[in-house]
């Protein structure tokens, strides 16, 4: 800052040298050349004491102005710093965020690849169950039909089928259990029949599992008698009216309409 004080000093030393020197010239000078002296003499003061005045207030002005201009100077520096800091810190939650990310990502595909995997295994398990299907008697399938029908239709692309890989396990499981009941037990049924005379009767059918069975008549129909074994187009019956009466009895035992005992009958293996 410049020293203004040396300056308005200045002033004063030539104001007392001219003072006195006309101090020194009024002695010798007439009365009225001494008042004007006096006068440009009190003019000076007064103008003197007006620039000190004038001088002060700019000086009291600038130091309160570099006062101001200091503390926003210590603000933006303050602001400045607090805004680095901020960004530092951002700076590391995008890093951090970033590897989380990384993470999500990869544990992401990680899950497709087993959804896809688990979805593979469904698709093998329905074309199984669509397979074995056709091979299941029809008082089964009635039984079964519900979960059947939840099956996604054959050839449905994966992304419009809405069920999920574990949704569709479990109807594929529910049809796969009771198919496995079936086959591990002897099931008596009644069925209707087409007869190669043409006639459409109903008779009792014994199922032994999905291996082989057997149908027969009763009274009017009692004539009416086969053998059933189980074929990739369904079930393929062979009529056999000469062991109706074996094949009856052979149901009245099952029943515990008739007393147990061993029946002959004949069987073909596929």
């Amino acid at each position: 800052m410049v020293n203004l004080f040396p300056l308005m000093k200045t002033p004063i030393f030539i104001l007392i040298a001219l003072l006195a020197t006309f101090a020194g010239v009024s002695a010798q000078a007439p009365a009225t050349a001494t008042s004007d002296y006096l006068g440009l003499s009190r003019e000076l003061l007064t103008k003197y004491y007006d620039t000190r005045k004038l001088l002060g207030k700019e000086q009291a002005e600038w130091k309160l102005g570099q006062e101001v201009l200091k503390s926003r100077v210590d603000l933006l520096d303050s602001q400045l710093k607090e805004l680095k800091t901020k960004t530092e810190e951002e700076n590391k939650t995008i890093t951090s965020t970033d590897t989380e990310r990384e993470k999500l990502d990869a544990r992401s595909k990680e899950l497709i690849i087993v959804q896809d995997s688990q979805i593979e295994i469904v698709e093998k398990f329905e074309a199984r169950v669509r397979k074995l299907w056709k091979m299941l008697p029809l008082a089964l399938q009635t039984k079964l039909q519900p979960q059947f029908d939840g099956m996604p239709v054959e050839g449905k692309k994966r992304d419009d089928i809405k069920a999920t890989a574990s949704e569709r396990f479990l109807k594929v499981l529910a049809i796969l259990n009771e198919v496995n009941k079936f086959h591990s037990d002897i099931h008596v049924v009644n069925e209707r029949r087409k007869l190669k005379d043409g006639r459409e009767v109903e008779v009792r059918a014994i199922y032994f599992g999905l291996g082989v069975a057997y149908f027969a008549g009763s009274e009017e129909t009692a004539d009416a008698a086969g053998i059933g074994t189980p074929g990739p187009d369904g079930w393929v019956w062979k009529e056999t009216p000469e062991v109706a009466a074996d094949i009856d009895l052979l149901i009245g035992m099952n029943k515990g309409e008739k007393v147990a005992g061993f029946v002959p009958l004949p069987i073909e293996i596929r």
